[in-house]
This record gives C-alpha cells, sequence and structure tokens, in this order.
C-alpha cells in the first residue's frame, strides 16, 4: 500500500501524499495526530480537482477520532487507510509524535546561556544533543554543488534588542574517503550572512577560491530560495527565546543636556547660566554666554539675583 510518505490506494488511479500533524497541546494528555492525505495527480493528466481528506487518528489504539461527515468515496479510503497502513509505519508515527512533544516542550522553556550577543544554532536549539560540532546532522540542510556534498546550518542573533533580520549559514562538506580506508569527515568550508530575505550580505569565512565561493553561494540562492521564509519563522522563534533568556537592556540615562540644549521652563540657555561657576571668569570679560556685553553686566547680575 505505502512507499515512504505515498500510499496506493485499489480504487485510485494516483497515489496520495501523507502528511503528519501531531497534537501539540502540552496540557493535553492526547496521542492523537492528525493525517492529511492528499492526491498526487500526475503531469499530463487532465485537469480535475485533486481529491483530499483528513483522519485524527489515536496513536495508542489506530482508531479515527471524531470522524466528520464524508462522502462515501472518502469513508471507504479512510477504512482501506486504517486497515491496511504498516505497522512499522505506526510505529515511526508514535516516535515522531514522542519527538514532536519534547521539542515543543523545549522550546516552550529554553533559556539560553552565555552572552546575549552570541549566535545560536538552530540544531542546537530543538536538539539538546547540538548540532555539526557535536557531530549531529539530522537537522542541517542537504545541499549539492558539482558533485560536492554539503550540510548548511543555520544560525541567529538571539539579542531581543537587535533587529539585525539577518541568518548566519555555516556550510559544511561532507567528503568521502575510499583510500587507504573508507571513511567519512565533516569539514567546515564557508560562512556566510544572508539577509532574511535572502540577499548575500557578506562573506565572513572562506576556505574556498574567491570563484568557488561566489558561484557556491549563487547556487544556494536560486536552489535554496524556498528555505529563506523558513529562516524568518526561526529567527522569529530564537528572539522569542531570548526574550526569555536575556532581562531587557536597561535604558540608557537620557543625556545630559547639550550646547544648544534649552530649559524651556524658564527659558534660559542651561549651560550659559551654570559658566559663572564653573569658571573663572573676572567682572570686566567678556560674558562667558556670548551675549557680548561684560560679565558684570551680564550673567553676574543673574547669578547674584541684582537687577
Amino acid at each position: 500500500m505505502e512507499t515512504g510518505h505515498i500510499v496506493y490506494f485499489a480504487s485510485q488511479q494516483y497515489p496520495f501524499l501523507v502528511e503528519s500533524t501531531p497534537c501539540l497541546d502540552l496540557r493535553c494528555s492526547c496521542r492523537n495526530t492528525t493525517l492529511t492525505l492528499s492526491e498526487l495527480i500526475l503531469p499530463g493528466a487532465p485537469r480535475r480537482d485533486s481529491l483530499t481528506f483528513t483522519i485524527r487518528v489515536s496513536l495508542a489504539t489506530w482508531l479515527e477520532q471524531d470522524p466528520p461527515p464524508r462522502s462515501l468515496e472518502v469513508e471507504t479510503l479512510v477504512g482501506e487507510f486504517l486497515a491496511r497502513f504498516p505497522q512499522e509505519r505506526i510505529h515511526e508515527l508514535a516516535e515522531q509524535f514522542e519527538t514532536a512533544r519534547a521539542r515543543k516542550k523545549r522550546l516552550t522553556s529554553l533559556v539560553l546561556s552565555g552572552s546575549r550577543d552570541e549566535l545560536v544554532s538552530y540544531s542546537e536549539v530543538i536538539d539538546p544533543r547540538g548540532g555539526i560540532r557535536e557531530g549531529v546532522t539530522a537537522h542541517s540542510f542537504f545541499f549539492v554543488f558539482e558533485g560536492r556534498e554539503f550540510l548548511v546550518e543555520d544560525h541567529y542573533c538571539a539579542n531581543p534588542d537587535c533587529d539585525c533580520q539577518q541568518v548566519h549559514l555555516e556550510f559544511w562538506e561532507r567528503v568521502h574517503r575510499y583510500y587507504p580506508k573508507r571513511d567519512m569527515t565533516i569539514q567546515q568550508q564557508l560562512r556566510a550572512t544572508f539577509t532574511l530575505d535572502g540577499k548575500h550580505k557578506e562573506t565572513r569565512f572562506s576556505e574556498e577560491s574567491n570563484s568557488t565561493t561566489k558561484y557556491l553561494l549563487l547556487a544556494w540562492q536560486r536552489r535554496c530560495d524556498g528555505f529563506f521564509p523558513e529562516c524568518r519563522r526561526r529567527y522569529e522563534l530564537l528572539k522569542t527565546i531570548g526574550r526569555r533568556s536575556f532581562p531587557a537592556a536597561s535604558r540608557p540615562q537620557s543625556p545630559p543636556p547639550t550646547d544648544t540644549g534649552i530649559d524651556q521652563a524658564a527659558g534660559i540657555n542651561q549651560r550659559h547660566w551654570d559658566a559663572p561657576s564653573r569658571q573663572h571668569v573676572r567682572r570686566n570679560d567678556p560674558c562667558p554666554c556670548g551675549s557680548g556685553r561684560k560679565f558684570k553686566r551680564c550673567c553676574a547680575r543673574r547669578a547674584t539675583g541684582a537687577k
């Protein structure tokens, strides 16, 4: 019946794509997941609306929960799906459910350590084991360039006071060696910064030649442009965690009045009013306020209250 995430029905000409959405309400004790089945009409086939339906099923009993009203055709497909879906795939869905719940709980309570200006890997946020540097590659983006295999890991600024709108990408090449013995290593080749709308901003580090670096990043932009909306979602997630992890920066105190600052209530330039007490000015010297009059006939009278 099934190949990967594709299922086939005896009564249907085309296969269906299966997508799972587990219940992520941490207050809920259910083990339900919603399966969406979408018909994949092959290219060149007569144009018509594809058939799509959902099944909310318990992973503990594999029974449908609260089935909605359906047509006889869809009801037949649901019955066939529940009866023939492979048991090993049910176990995989249950594992995915537990992983998704654990990840949601982690993201809800995670508090970052270290500096507020330190870049944070998305892999390290969703997986306590870490990212590529710790040997965990499950969450990295896979990218092929001129026959070379790269794992791309995304990093973000979690500082809640920063609005950089950037994603920092690390390109790690997966190198297969067959002599003198067969093994595989992962080597960092490139670090680059992009804006969240996909524009290359700068290259921070590269083990490649300038031309190779240029064409590798251009290839990334062309092939992986659809990745940047996901980067924006991850950026907002890291900012949310950052607001929880780092106390709000204290606002800087208002700077002292500048040379042109005006005390509106008194209508007097405060710097000029204080000038006589901060420097030695003789009575017949020009007044420091710049009025052009002698000090004794200007600010000296104000300072002493004389008329």
